[in-house]
């Protein structure tokens, strides 16, 4: 009695599918406990790769999803598939990659850029090579002429990279980073900002415009709290930084879409992705996605104190979709625009 009532706790399968949509897999499939997450992948010797990857990002999505129910990628019996899937702590609940086979010259929904690069893949495989174009509504193109691989890379973040897909050719390659319409984070920028933003809340607090509150964690160690975020105008030379990281500019862009099937076109090996937004430079960012610093609390990390955290974030996030956000806001010279 005591482990159903223990299990009745654990995540159910609703909110599992919920946040399976809401990352972007909105093609599942349920039977029982197992929750079939239906995509296409490319065959021959790079299909193995693929689904690696499309479950490593859904145990990174539940893990966020679901921090106290102990998502991790496994083998069992149960699950029925080669390469394992996403179980739970204390649920029976299992997730799984499927495949939905070749779709010939019909794009399939895409969701993330894993599913997006399988979809090229696929492409490359039938024809040989893919002619992909990514285009917004200002008329602004990211073009691969004669793509012949697709390199997942999102997870290969060191030395500040931020491509999530890199579209190789004879002639060059094309790094891409994918950004959903809702994501509102560029950067976690304890390295990048967390020094200055230290001398931003000391001038703050000589000015009196803040005053630092102190409490206790769990273990009893001393943190700090602000009772309003402040915004900090950043560098042009930062904000480059923040969006392009080191291995988009001048090569590649920035592609801002959440995706769905109506965003993709194919004709033969010309594949055709409609975006919200490319930014190729500084003058292409839409002013709801233009970056700035944010300090805010966060009782898990301790820079630039314990208890705070600093981020670069679009504008919309920062100061809100009309601008009046409570916030205190702070130029990039350190004086107060805004308290």
């Amino acid at each position: 009695m005591r482990y159903q009532e223990f299990l009745t706790e654990a995540v159910q399968k609703d909110q599992v599918v919920a946040a399976l949509k809401s990352a972007g897999f909105e093609d599942v499939r349920i039977k029982g406990n197992l929750i079939a997450v239906l995509v296409q992948i490319p065959a021959k010797q790079k299909k193995d790769a693929f689904r690696v990857a499309l479950l490593q990002d859904i145990e990174r999505v539940m893990q966020q999803a679901f921090p106290e129910d102990g998502a991790k990628i496994v083998q069992a019996q149960r699950l029925k598939s080669s390469i394992g899937g996403v179980v739970f702590d204390a649920s029976p609940i299992g997730i799984l990659v499927k495949d939905i086979g070749a779709q010939g010259d019909q794009s399939a929904g895409v969701a993330n850029e894993i599913e997006l690069a399988s979809m090229i893949e696929s492409v490359i495989q039938k024809y040989g090579n893919a002619n992909v174009t990514f285009v917004d509504p200002r008329g602004k193109e990211l073009t691969l002429q004669n793509c012949s691989e697709v390199q997942i890379a999102g997870r290969d973040t060191k030395g500040r990279k931020k491509a999530d897909v890199v579209l190789r050719s004879e002639s060059g390659d094309l790094p891409i980073s994918i950004k959903k319409l809702n994501a509102d984070a560029w950067e976690s920028a304890d390295k990048l900002f967390g020094g200055k933003a230290s001398a931003v809340l000391q001038n703050l607090q000589d000015q009196g415009v803040i005053k630092l509150k102190q409490s206790k964690d769990d273990e009893g160690n001393t943190i700090y709290s602000l009772d309003k975020e402040i915004v900090v105008e950043p560098t042009e030379e930062e904000s480059m930084q923040a969006i392009f990281g080191s291995d988009i500019n001048p090569e590649g862009g920035v592609v801002i879409q959440t995706f769905k099937p109506e965003h993709f076109r194919q004709d033969g090996n010309n594949v055709f992705v409609q975006c919200h937004a490319i930014i190729k430079e500084k003058a292409d960012i839409p002013e709801s996605h233009m970056m700035v610093w944010l300090i805010r609390n966060d009782r898990t990390r301790k820079n630039p104190l314990p208890g705070l955290r600093t981020l670069g974030v679009t504008l919309k996030r920062g100061i809100g979709a009309r601008g009046d956000k409570p916030v205190i806001l702070v130029d990039r010279s350190g004086n107060v625009l805004r308290r």
